[in-house]
């Protein structure tokens, strides 16, 4: 497998724990159990990077299991990884933050910010600005829904990093909106981003 072709464990410890949330270590366990990788959790506990078929068995089993809460545990997993983007790339989120502080709009440092949030992960993430008030951000080759076939969107792990990185930095709120899914047949995965709330 491919250097790119491979998740970081970060994803699968945010994963764990927004599961830990609504049903404890052991619906972590079942899981695991159901997509055939219990020894996942101690791959997950270092740095090592994981292949994209082991994310993908897990994704599975978690899309059978939750049903319609895998929404909101996809999308609070998002969440987690923000919470870790700060000891994880202290430098460079300084380095976004002080580029963009007088700007404004913050939605191009959204932008930006998705775009190094996707570094050394599979897909390909570009961000721009689809109207004054509109940032449309682009996934080709999204590992959040490869192999899927669903009737709506399922990219909520990357809506919920971007709905955080919005509270946490600049202390705002924004709406997502996936208008364009792989797993509904479309080419690539687009996240349409709209300021909801200012400080």
């Amino acid at each position: 497998m491919s250097e790119h072709e491979s998740l970081q464990a970060g994803l699968f410890r945010a994963g764990f724990d927004a599961l830990r949330q609504i049903g404890g270590e052991p619906l972590v366990h079942i899981l695991l159990a159901q997509a055939g990788e219990s020894g996942l959790t101690d791959q997950a506990s270092g740095e090592a990077r994981i292949p994209l078929e082991q994310y993908l068995r897990y994704r599975d089993a978690a899309l059978d299991f939750l049903g319609e809460s895998f929404a909101s545990t996809a999308f609070e997993t998002g969440k987690i990884l923000v919470r870790e983007l700060q000891s994880q790339q202290p430098q460079q989120i300084s380095w976004l933050l002080s580029q963009y502080k007088h700007a404004a709009n913050p939605l191009p440092l959204i932008g930006q910010a998705a775009v190094l949030a996707a570094k050394d992960n599979p897909g390909k993430v570009s961000a721009k600005m689809g109207s004054r008030d509109v940032l449309a951000i682009t996934i080709e080759r999204c590992p959040e829904c490869r192999g899927l076939k669903r009737q709506s969107p399922v990219c909520y792990i990357n809506q919920g990093v971007i709905s955080e990185f919005a509270v946490v930095y600049l202390g705002i709120h924004v709406a997502t909106k996936e208008t364009q899914c792989m797993a509904t047949g479309d080419e690539r995965c687009v996240i349409e981003v709209v300021i909801e709330r200012m400080p």
